[in-house]
């Protein structure tokens, strides 16, 4: 697996994140808590989902980003020499390949379950190999001696013997329980044979016990057909009679009803005569209303002039004191604005001044940059020239007097020690002008006083301008501010005379104890004009009342006549209760004698069935006893074959894993050897896969913090190589995060060189790290930065071997062009 491209939209602090991984040695730097190893937690995200993330799905956004953002990685990598590309957001993700339309696999699960496949590791494997953090150093020394057994077994591939062993040894248990149940089912030969009679025998009485039930049923089903006719017609005639004695209930009720409406015309025709009456008497003491409501209106115009003018009068105060008010604040912001032109000139001059200091900055820095270059590129040139020189002389004493002259080429023989010597010189002489080039490279990295002084001149200069720019924005607000007042004044003023206006123009004279009187007289009048309006509406029912009685009247009449007929109609019917419970007592006793007959005839076929599917089963049973005694004999076979098995498999990856220790011991020995210069020269690997430390053959009784450190990463390390060299795992990466924490500077660069050794094993390396002086053992060096304002950071790609300054000057470059 290589990786090409990430790209992240509002994951965790990444608001906008893109970065581009090359083959070889990368540095991811930047200072902690920057999002470094956010980058790798989102690889891992794109990868294998929710499990390899910490918090929720929620808690992957952005805390700046509005609601809705979209939280989103675009992974691209080479795996198997196939370009791929995940797109993993928390509700979905989608798997293509390179320049293809159409995703291969879409859905959170199942594109994690095609990558895993793919990879051929799971989460939890890749990150205790390939990927390995400070803290997970000692993951191995965490787990107990079987567990580091197991996990060793299980990424170098070997663990699958087990997987195989289990199923072996889960087949030999069924196959053991199945023998035996097998035989807990197998009845005696001579029993089946007597069951299967007995039932032949139950199955022949029970068809005789059938062909009596079907005669039975036969017969009292004639009877029950003959009975039917009569007692149908019963039902019918007794259906008609109750018909009629419900038409004779309703036709009752509702002559009932029609008496009552009759009845009660004629009562409420009588009360509405004396209300006649009494509305001649009121109508008379209503005739003063219309003049009391004509008054009552003029005195409620007046009250309502009356209670404006109060509210007019406290609203005028109020608006000359607001008017008051804005005419100070006018002022005040006019007296600011007059200084804006002279702040305006002062600015313009402050200005000038920036701009030349700057220049005069800018180039006391291009002075110093070009030191810099001169001295970095002599020291590249003196480098090569040693590497050169040195080369020359280790190839003249390989090879001797018989070798050839560097320069002309031809065999040295008697002038070998003096091109030796020469050869020496010249390298000598190289490497101490490389010393004083080195030296003065040293020099160079403090900022130059003129550098110094130059940028202090400036940083004033740019203070005053920012303080002048904000007087002169000040001075332009209160310009804008007063003329805005102005016009508030104009309106509030207006307001005033506006208000003073109407005031003058509201009329006066109202009378309080006269409208109260008004209006008590307005009520008691009104409720008489009530009395008069209900009287005339229950007058003007008279005409329906009457016409409601006449229509009684004839209801009556045409009910008394139907009730007649109905009476007569039942009279003609003739049904007769006792009759029809006679013939129906007469008809249950057939049909009873029938069901009972049925059930008898269900009976006997339920046996006959019950007994043919006895026979039936004892003869299966008699078959099925020849077949599982063959089962047995079949299972014993297997059972004995699983058994070889499971002993050859268990050995098999006995004698695996222990071939691993070995290995494993050689390769990080060669690490540690390096990494410590020799002085630790062996790593030994017990029984229980337990570290231990050999100084010159002797075990190291007590080790350093950054030592344990090395020897955790050394192993890790060896693990790694040795599942890329014989598990067949895809990946050719490795990933470390701050996995310097324990180590001096000397240390470190061992680290960085080994790991450059290992690209001849895995393609691609990356290191987080918040050290800058492993910048210059790098391919590729990626920037991550933080800024505390926006909440969000950022990465940038450097030049693996710029210098502190130069860093300085890109941002300062940076700042400006924003």
């Amino acid at each position: 697996m290589r990786l090409i491209r990430l790209g992240l939209k509002n994951f965790r602090q990444h608001a906008e994140s893109e970065l581009q991984f090359r083959p070889g040695l990368t540095g991811i730097i930047g200072p902690n808590g920057s999002g470094k190893s956010t980058i790798l937690e989102a690889i891992a995200w794109a990868i294998y989902g929710a499990p390899a993330v910490r918090g929720t799905r929620d808690t992957l956004r952005f805390n700046r980003a509005p609601g809705r953002s979209a939280v989103r990685a675009e992974l691209e990598f080479e795996l198997r020499g196939e370009r791929l590309r995940v797109v993993r957001t928390p509700r979905n993700a989608e798997l293509y390949r390179f320049e293809q339309a159409d995703p291969i696999a879409a859905g959170i699960n199942e594109v994690t379950r095609q990558l895993t496949r793919r990879l051929g590791m799971t989460h939890a494997e890749f990150f205790n190999t390939y990927f390995t953090g400070q803290k997970e150093l000692q993951f191995l020394a965490r787990m107990g001696p079987i567990e580091r057994a197991r996990f060793l077994g299980q990424v170098l591939g070997y663990e699958r013997l087990r997987a195989a062993q289990g199923l072996v040894r889960e087949e030999r248990k069924v196959l053991k329980a199945q023998v035996e149940a097998l035989r807990r089912t197998l009845d005696d030969p001579e029993e089946v044979r007597k069951s299967r009679e007995a039932a032949e025998e139950r199955l022949r009485e029970a068809t005789a016990v059938v062909g009596r039930a079907e005669r039975r049923h036969a017969e009292t089903a004639a009877r029950l057909a003959e009975l039917e006719p009569t007692w149908n017609e019963l039902q019918r005639a007794r259906e008609r009679d109750r018909e009629i004695h419900e038409e004779l209930r309703v036709a009752e009720t509702k002559l009932k009803g029609a008496l009552k409406k009759k009845e009660d015309a004629e009562k409420e025709l009588e009360d509405l005569a004396a209300a006649s009456d009494q509305l001649r008497g009121l109508k008379e003491q209503v005739r003063p209303l219309e003049d009391l409501r004509a008054e009552e209106v003029d005195l409620r115009g007046l009250a309502e002039a009356a209670r404006r003018r109060e509210t007019l009068t406290k609203q005028l105060a109020d608006q000359r004191e607001r008017v008051s008010v804005l005419a100070g604040k006018v002022k005040e912001q006019e007296e600011k604005g007059r200084l804006h032109d002279e702040l305006k000139v002062e600015l313009a001059k402050q200005e000038e001044q920036c701009a030349k200091l700057e220049a005069v900055r800018e180039d006391a820095l291009s002075h110093w940059q070009r030191d810099i270059q001169d001295v970095e590129a002599r020291l590249r040139f003196l480098l090569d020239q040693a590497d050169e020189l040195k080369g020359q002389i280790d190839k003249l004493e390989a090879e001797g007097p018989d070798g050839a002259c560097p320069t002309c080429k031809r065999p040295l023989g008697a002038e070998y020690d003096r091109v030796v010597e020469l050869v020496r010189g010249q390298h000598e002489e190289v490497i101490q002008d490389g010393k004083w080039h080195r030296k003065r490279q040293e020099q160079l990295t403090s900022e130059p006083d003129d550098v110094a002084a130059a940028k202090a001149k400036l940083d004033e200069a740019r203070k005053e301008r920012e303080r002048l720019r904000a007087e002169v924005a000040a001075a332009e607000a209160a310009r804008s501010q007063a003329a805005a007042l102005r016009e508030e004044l104009d309106t509030e003023e207006a307001e005033a005379r506006s208000m003073a206006g109407e005031l003058a123009a509201l009329p006066d004279g109202y009378d309080v104890e006269r409208h109260k009187a008004v209006q008590e007289e307005l009520e008691r009048l009104r409720e008489l004009e009530k009395q008069v309006t209900r009287i005339e509406t229950r007058l003007e029912r008279e005409t329906q009342l009457k016409r409601g009685r006449a229509e009684a009247t004839e209801e009556e009449r045409q009910i008394s006549g139907q009730i007649s007929e109905l009476e007569s109609a039942r009279a003609e019917l003739g049904f007769s209760e006792e009759e029809h419970r006679a013939a129906g007592e007469e008809f249950e006793s057939a049909r009873a004698e029938f069901q009972a007959a049925g059930l008898e005839l269900e009976r006997a076929r339920g046996e006959q069935e019950a007994a043919r599917e006895a026979a039936d089963a004892a003869r299966r049973e008699e078959r099925d006893h020849l077949r599982m005694s063959e089962q047995i004999a079949t299972r014993q076979k297997e059972f004995r074959l699983h058994n070889h098995l499971d002993s050859a498999l268990g050995e098999l990856r006995d004698d695996l894993n222990n071939r691993v220790r070995p290995e494993l011991s050689e390769i990080a020995s060669v690490f540690i050897t390096e990494l410590t210069d020799g002085r630790y020269n062996e790593i030994e690997l017990d029984q229980n896969v337990d570290v231990t430390v050999l100084d010159d053959g002797e075990e190291k009784p007590v080790i350093s913090g950054g030592e344990e450190d090395l020897s955790n990463l050394v192993l890790r390390l060896a693990i790694s190589q040795l599942i890329a060299e014989r598990a067949g795992q895809t990946l050719n990466l490795l990933i470390f995060d701050e996995v310097f924490g324990g180590l001096d500077e000397q240390r470190r660069e061992s680290v960085v060189r080994l790991l450059q050794r290992l690209q001849e094993r895995f393609d691609q390396v990356v290191l987080i790290t918040h050290i800058e002086s492993i910048r210059e053992g790098m391919d590729q060096v990626l920037r991550v930065t933080y800024d505390e304002s926006t909440g969000a950071s950022t990465v940038r790609e450097e030049s693996p071997g710029a210098t502190p300054e130069d860093l300085v000057e890109e941002d300062l470059a940076a700042l400006v062009g924003e």
